[in-house]
C-alpha cells in the first residue's frame, strides 16, 4: 500500500503519539505508579463534584439529548454564550459568543491554527510559527501539514535561591522575520511549569501587533480555569490574541473538548475548518460542564480545590527532590504553576537554540 505525502508524514513516528501511547500503557497496567503524561490528577472533590453532575444529566434527560444530537461546527450554542459571559464578568474581556469556538481538544486546535496561519501560501510564500521560548510543549511539533514549520529559540536562564532557576524570553535575540506567520507560547509552558511574565506576554503582543500577525497563548492550565498557577500573572487577551483553553486540566481529558477565544475571523475560519474534518465538536463536554459555566463554580473549584492541590505537590515534590539530591549543580526549574505532562524527561521536539529551524 502506497501512502501519500500527507500520510507518509502523519504516519511515522511522533514524540506525542508516543508519550500517549506509554500513557494509555500505564493507565492499563495494573499496579504501574503515573509520573505524568499529561493525565490531570484524580482529584476527590472534583470527581464528587463531577459525578454529581452527571447523574443530574441523566435525570433530567440532557445525557440522552447530547448523545443523540449534533451541535453545531462552532460548538454547543448556550455553553458558547455562557462562556461569553464569564469571560466578560471574570476578566472584564469584550468577549461575545462571536469571538469562541469549540474543538475536539485543544490539540485539535493547535492543528487548525498552525496550518491555517502558517505553511504554503498562495502567492508563493510560506510562513512558519514561531516559538520564542523553548523548550515547549512536544505536541506542537508535528502539528504541520508542511515540513520546516517551526522556528524557536533559546532562553535566558536566571539563576534563583535555594536551588532553583527560570527561563525568560531573550528578547535581545528574538528576532521575527517576514516569513513568521504566528507566534505561539504555551502559559504556563508545558513542561517546565514556567508562567511568562505580564511583561513578557506584552511585549509579544506588541511585536506581534507590529507584525501583523495573531499572538497564540496556550493556556491549557492558565486562568480564568483551572488555574493552576503559582505566581502573579494576569490574564491576557485582546483583538489580536488567540487564547486556547481546554476541560481536561479541569479533570475531563476524556471528554475532548478545546476553547479557542480569537477574533471573528479566525473563529469563522476554525468554524468552517471544524464542519468539513468533524462536521460538529464533541457535545458531552459542553453538556457535563455547562452549569459550572453559567453558575461560577468552575471558577470556585479551580481557586479553591485545584490549584491548592497541585501547589502543594509541586512543593512536596520539590522539596523530595532538593533533600534527596544535595548537589551544588542540581537545579530545578521554578514550581510557578502545575504541568501535567510527562515530556520533560523525553526528548524536546524543539532543539533550544537562537531562532533557527527547530
Amino acid at each position: 500500500m502506497e501512502f501519500s505525502a500527507f500520510g507518509q508524514k502523519f504516519t511515522r513516528h511522533a514524540g506525542i503519539t508516543q508519550l500517549m501511547d506509554d500513557l494509555n500503557q500505564g493507565l492499563t497496567t495494573p499496579n504501574t505508579i503515573m509520573l505524568g503524561g499529561g493525565n490531570p490528577a484524580a482529584i476527590p472533590e472534583v470527581l464528587a463534584y463531577l459525578d454529581q453532575q452527571s447523574q443530574q444529566l441523566v435525570k433530567n434527560g440532557d445525557l440522552l439529548k447530547a448523545m443523540a444530537n449534533y451541535d453545531g461546527p462552532q460548538g454547543k450554542d448556550a455553553y458558547i454564550r455562557a462562556l461569553a459571559k464569564l469571560l466578560s464578568q471574570e476578566l472584564g474581556w469584550p468577549v461575545g459568543p462571536e469571538h469562541i469556538a469549540l474543538t475536539n481538544g485543544s490539540q485539535t486546535a493547535f492543528f487548525y491554527l498552525f496550518n491555517l496561519l502558517a505553511g504554503d501560501f498562495a502567492d508563493g510564500r510560506k510562513k512558519k510559527v514561531l516559538f520564542p521560548l523553548a523548550p515547549e510543549y512536544i505536541g506542537y511539533g508535528d502539528g504541520a501539514l508542511s515540513e520546516d514549520h517551526f522556528v524557536a529559540c533559546k532562553p535566558t536562564i536566571t539563576r534563583l535561591d535555594n536551588g532553583l532557576f527560570k527561563y525568560h524570553v531573550d528578547f535581545d535575540q528574538l528576532e521575527v522575520s517576514d516569513d513568521i506567520g504566528l507566534i505561539c507560547v504555551s502559559r504556563p509552558t508545558n513542561p517546565t511549569g514556567n508562567v511568562l511574565t505580564d511583561e513578557e506576554i506584552m511585549r509579544l503582543d506588541d511585536i506581534a501587533r507590529e507584525k501583523g500577525i495573531p499572538l497564540l497563548i496556550d493556556n491549557a492550565y492558565g486562568m480564568p480555569f483551572p488555574n493552576i498557577i503559582f505566581t502573579d500573572a494576569k490574564p491576557f487577551w485582546n483583538d489580536n490574541t488567540i487564547l486556547c483553553m481546554s476541560l481536561s486540566k479541569l479533570g475531563l481529558p476524556g471528554v475532548r473538548c478545546g476553547i479557542v477565544v480569537a477574533p471573528p475571523a479566525i473563529i469563522q475560519a476554525m468554524t468552517n475548518i471544524s464542519g468539513i474534518i468533524n462536521l460538529a465538536p464533541g457535545s458531552m463536554g459542553p453538556a457535563l460542564t455547562l452549569p459550572m459555566m453559567e453558575n461560577g463554580d468552575v471558577i470556585t473549584l479551580s481557586n479553591e480545590v485545584i490549584r491548592p492541590f497541585y501547589q502543594a505537590k509541586a512543593q512536596q515534590a520539590v522539596a523530595w527532590l532538593q533533600q534527596a539530591i544535595p548537589l551544588p549543580q542540581f537545579h530545578i526549574h521554578k514550581p510557578e504553576a502545575h504541568c501535567s505532562c510527562g515530556c520533560g524527561s523525553k526528548i524536546c521536539p524543539f532543539t533550544a537554540r537562537n531562532c533557527t529551524s527547530a
